[in-house]
Parts: C-alpha cells; sequence; structure tokens
C-alpha cells in the first residue's frame, strides 16, 4: 500500500502529464485554427484576384474598341457647344445632352461594309436629361427638304456629302439646338449589337410580311437575325410609308435601352465588342461613356418617341418631305425644352439660313399635284407636345 506521500506525488506526475497534452492539444488546435484562416484568406485573395484580372480585362476590352470606334466630327454651327458629362463619384449627372443617332445604308444587302460610302437612311435625335429622369427619340424623315451646305436637298445627303460632321450642323440650324454627339451604326451592326444581347421583345402595329417572314398587328415576336430586319425594314406595305418604319425603328431602340438596363452579367460583353468593330463610328470618348452609364441611367427610366412629319410633294421631279413651319418651330421648342436651352441664351441671332437663287428656282417648280409620300397623308403632322 502507497504511504500518503507518495499517493501525492503520483496525484502531482499525473496531473503534469495532463497539462502537457493538453498544451499539445491546443497548440494543435490552434495550428488547425491558424491553417483554416490561412487557407480562407488565400481564397478569398485568389477570388479578389481573378475579378481584378476579369474586370481589368473587360475595362481595356471596353476602352480599346471605344478607342477604335472614335472619328472627331467638328461642326461650323453657332449651335454648338461643350457638354460636361462628369459628376463627383456617387453623384447624379445634371447637364442634359444629345446625340444623333444615324442608321447607315451599308453592311447588308451585298452593300460594303464602310462607313464612309452610304447615306444615313435613319436619323433620330435622342435627348437625355436625368433632372426630368426622361430620354425623347424622335424621329426625321430622311427626304425632308432642308438646307444642306447651301443648297435644298434631302436631309440624309447631308451625310453622303461630309458625314457625321456636316449631318449634325445640318441638323443643328434647321432645328436651333446643338447636336452634342453622334454615333452611327450600319445594318449590320444594328443586327449583330441586338444579336449579342440576346434579341428583343416587341408587339408588332401592323400586320404584313417582309422577306419571308410573317408579322400580325398585335402579336409579340422574339427578334433577332434576318427577323429583326425584316421588321424594321418594312415601309411600302405600311400605309404610314416611312413614318411607319420608323415607328417600329424607335421599338427596337427603346426595346434595346431597356435590355441594356436588366443586364446583369458580363458573359456576352465580348459578343457585344466584336460586333461593333468597324461598323459604328462616334464622337464620344471612353471617359464619356462612362460618365453616360454612371450618372445618367435615371434618363432611362421614362423613354418617349416623337415624329416630325411633313407632306410629300414633288420639286424638279424629285419626292421630298415638305415640313410645316409651324411644325418645325413646335419640335424645336419641345427639344429646347428636353435639354433645358433658353432661347434668350444665344448670342446670335436664329434666323433661317438665306434662300439661294438656285433655292428660289426650285421652290417655283414645286408641283404639289405630283406628290407622293409613301402612303402618308398629305399635309398632316403627327407628333404631340
Amino acid at each position: 500500500m502507497q504511504s500518503r506521500n507518495e499517493r501525492h506525488n503520483t496525484h502531482k506526475k499525473t496531473k503534469a502529464v495532463s497539462r502537457q497534452e493538453h498544451r499539445k492539444k491546443a497548440k494543435k488546435g490552434n495550428r488547425n485554427k491558424n491553417g483554416s484562416k490561412r487557407t480562407l484568406v488565400a481564397i478569398l485573395t485568389a477570388v479578389i484576384l481573378l475579378l481584378l484580372a476579369v474586370v481589368t480585362k473587360v475595362y481595356f476590352d471596353v476602352k480599346g474598341t471605344a478607342d477604335d470606334l472614335f472619328k472627331e466630327a467638328n461642326t461650323n454651327s453657332k449651335y454648338s457647344r461643350e457638354v460636361d458629362l462628369g459628376q463627383p463619384s456617387g453623384e447624379k449627372a445634371t447637364e442634359p445632352f444629345s446625340v444623333l443617332l444615324m442608321g447607315i445604308d451599308t453592311g447588308d444587302l451585298g452593300r460594303n461594309d464602310g462607313m464612309e460610302d452610304g447615306r444615313s437612311d435613319t436619323m433620330m435625335i435622342i435627348t437625355v436629361n436625368p433632372n426630368t429622369d426622361r430620354t425623347t427619340i424622335t424621329s426625321l424623315q430622311r427626304d425632308t427638304y432642308i438646307m444642306v451646305n447651301g443648297i435644298y436637298d434631302k436631309l440624309n445627303a447631308a451625310y453622303a456629302y461630309d458625314g457625321p460632321a456636316l449631318a449634325m450642323e445640318t441638323i443643328e440650324n434647321y432645328l436651333e439646338i446643338p447636336i452634342d454627339y453622334y454615333i452611327s451604326v450600319n445594318m449590320r451592326a444594328f443586327q449583330e449589337i441586338v444579336n449579342a444581347i440576346g434579341g428583343v421583345d416587341v408587339q408588332s402595329d401592323l400586320t404584313f410580311s417582309e422577306q419571308g417572314f410573317d408579322f400580325v398587328k398585335g402579336e409579340k415576336y422574339h427578334l433577332e437575325g434576318e427577323r429583326l430586319l425584316a421588321y424594321t425594314r418594312n415601309r411600302y406595305d405600311d400605309p404610314d410609308g416611312d413614318y411607319g418604319r420608323q415607328n417600329r425603328q424607335r421599338q427596337i431602340i427603346t426595346a434595346v435601352i431597356n435590355k441594356m438596363k436588366s443586364v446583369e452579367t458580363l458573359t456576352s460583353y465580348q459578343n457585344l465588342l466584336a460586333s461593333l468593330g468597324d461598323n459604328v463610328q462616334t464622337n464620344l470618348r471612353f471617359n464619356q461613356m462612362q460618365d453616360i452609364l454612371m450618372g445618367y441611367r435615371s434618363a432611362a427610366e421614362t423613354i418617349d418617341e416623337k415624329a416630325l412629319r411633313g407632306s410629300g410633294e414633288m420639286i424638279n421631279g424629285v419626292s421630298y418631305q415638305i415640313v410645316a413651319e409651324e411644325d418645325r418651330l413646335a419640335m424645336s421648342e419641345m427639344l429646347k425644352r428636353e435639354l433645358e436651352i433658353d432661347d434668350t441664351d444665344d448670342p446670335i441671332d436664329s434666323s433661317t439660313d438665306e434662300v439661294t437663287d438656285q433655292d428660289a428656282d426650285q421652290d417655283v417648280n414645286t408641283n404639289t399635284d405630283e406628290s407622293t409620300n409613301e402612303g402618308t397623308d398629305e399635309g398632316t403632322t403627327d407628333f404631340e407636345y
């Protein structure tokens, strides 16, 4: 039998061994916890680096494409101005701006892909106002009888004569407003951009057939590829002629804007960039595109659609659209309101361009009995302000 001293010594040794084992287990547990923390940190670091790499790649891909699309357009119009699209980080923009969107008739139907040789068959003024949270898309008829570089011609001739700069200047002088930026898109880009975002859904406003595709009024259609182009091309079967086609084109533009607002991933961004290439030109720089994306999102909440109409007349054997002066002035005033332009701030007299002798001869030879408007009722206008 152990003595009291022997039992005491044995108990002390047992406690000492227990403490040593506890310390070993504690150290091992700490090593496991520290190892788990280091593993978690490593994973998070890798994820963050991967995200940064993706964002950086997207940034430089987009910037590179934006740089390729840029083409300056300097106008001599007295209405030209500089717009500050920037704003402090996280704050909403305050300055409205305008963009001339032109659809160029190249890049499809056997036509070349260049932007230089075509005419602007589609012309829309897009005004963006962050203060009213509204974007307005206004269609202009391509055959509008208008002063182009000193002589009267069709509106779409301006682009053919001297590209975006003359087109912008012609519209600035006609509507007495600044056109701050332009975007030219040919038919191939139009189709491929819509394809890249997965197509758009619209409700047909007319029953018609075009290029083997059938559309029924009131029915909804998912549009991309050739079906998309067929929907936007038809005008000869439309009682409203080219104005009806313009309405369908505005439908598509509105649907694209809404679709782009809801895009939640970057998975298709490369397809979108690839669709631009040589098929798009603009005088918007990359930093300005960033400013619009960050500061003007709310302006896409409401999208209004307008159209400036005229009546068909034959002048020297050529069909034109003649816009009544009161309608031109009404459209000008509406656009000025959207851009928050005060006429009293214009330092230069805004009288209309002087008519040349050649123009006067053309007016004398006007023959309204042979007028045509591709199905539009003559002498009528169709817009509300």
